[in-house]
């Protein structure tokens, strides 16, 4: 500090107001010690000591789709919660691409992150055994069956509870012929809850014929793909409930009805799954099954947190939904 000051013709402490910007001082000032600083490459004593003690205070974040309302909430959550502990986030899009995953991974350790939160179960299942034996901090949130085998802390939502609150309310509100949709069921929480929803129409009583399935083989965007189950489920004209894996699969499919003329829900009930913003928003406002996004977030980064501080952490956490109604399924008396 004492070259930068001399060569920039200012005192030492006008040098540590313009490097903490802890006072106000002139422009002119601050862009003359910053030229110093530059070209002696000077690194200020808090900052060496912080790269010297391998500390960033960086954090990875993977999502497969910023699009889906779910995971908007989710970065959101785990966001402003790292920050309130002093971490920044780098966020990462996978798009479900396992060539991107294994790319964004790289970048991340090359980047020296002191962790990394993964929001899925990746598409290429090896990786996570790679990042295990590399020493990297981990937890997975949604997949507690990826990191089998592996001590890598996981949080997870009941998912087969959550369709078991679904199916009770369709049945519940009355309804006869009932119908599951859903995009490719490839990730756990999509498997988990078609499972509950085959457990929940045995529990309940539904036939074979009462039940209709309609479930995606390609994935693209969400809102289209409920459009497109929609026009689907049109065609069976004894359909009078809805179950949606995800509340963008039900705004598609909401689109499609209203279109055709469909009273929602006197015709037909429509249930999605995440409560995400929107759901108070459409018309009509989305009966739903709600999963406490800031706690899975909290969850996820006190876990992370403890495993980067060599703390002890439970390696599994499992968060209940909760049904949320609105006037998607209210129907008139």
């Amino acid at each position: 500090m004492v070259d930068v000051a001399k060569l920039a013709g200012v005192s030492q402490a006008t040098v540590s107001h313009v490097i903490n910007e802890s006072a106000p001082i002139s422009e002119e000032v601050t862009e003359r010690v910053q030229k110093v600083i530059k070209e002696l490459n000077y690194v200020p004593n808090a900052l060496a000591k912080w790269l010297k003690q391998n500390k960033t205070n960086t954090i990875g974040l993977l999502i497969p789709d910023i699009d889906s309302g779910y995971y908007a909430e989710i970065v959101k959550e785990v966001e402003s919660t790292l920050r309130e502990r002093g971490f920044i986030t780098f966020l990462c899009n996978t798009f479900y691409d396992s060539n991107l995953e294994k790319l964004y991974i790289k970048a991340l350790i090359q980047q020296s992150v002191e962790g990394i939160l993964i929001c899925y179960g990746l598409v290429n299942k090896n990786v996570y055994k790679e990042i295990y034996n590399l020493g990297i901090n981990l937890v997975v949130l949604d997949d507690k069956e990826v990191v089998k085998g592996v001590q890598v802390p996981s949080v997870e939502v009941n998912n087969i509870n959550g369709s078991l609150l679904a199916i009770k309310h369709i049945y519940n509100i009355g309804a006869k012929k009932i119908c599951f949709a859903s995009e490719p069921l490839f990730n756990r929480a999509l498997k988990l809850r078609y499972e509950g929803f085959k457990k929940a129409i045995q529990e309940y009583g539904y036939k074979d014929s009462d039940v209709t399935l309609y479930i995606e083989n390609n994935q693209y965007n969400k809102i289209e793909m409920g459009y497109n189950i929609g026009s689907q489920i049109l065609l069976d004209s004894n359909t009078d409930a809805v179950f949606a894996s995800s509340d963008n699969l039900a705004f598609g499919i909401i689109k499609r009805f209203r279109e055709h003329g469909v009273n929602i829900p006197d015709d037909i009930a429509i249930i999605g799954y995440d409560d995400i913003p929107l759901c108070k928003i459409i018309t009509p406002t989305l009966t739903t099954i709600s999963q406490p996004k800031k706690l899975i977030a909290k969850k996820g980064v006190e876990m992370l947190l403890d495993v980067i501080n060599g703390e002890s952490s439970n390696l599994y956490f499992m968060i209940e939904p909760s049904l949320i109604i609105r006037e998607s399924t209210m129907k008139r008396a």
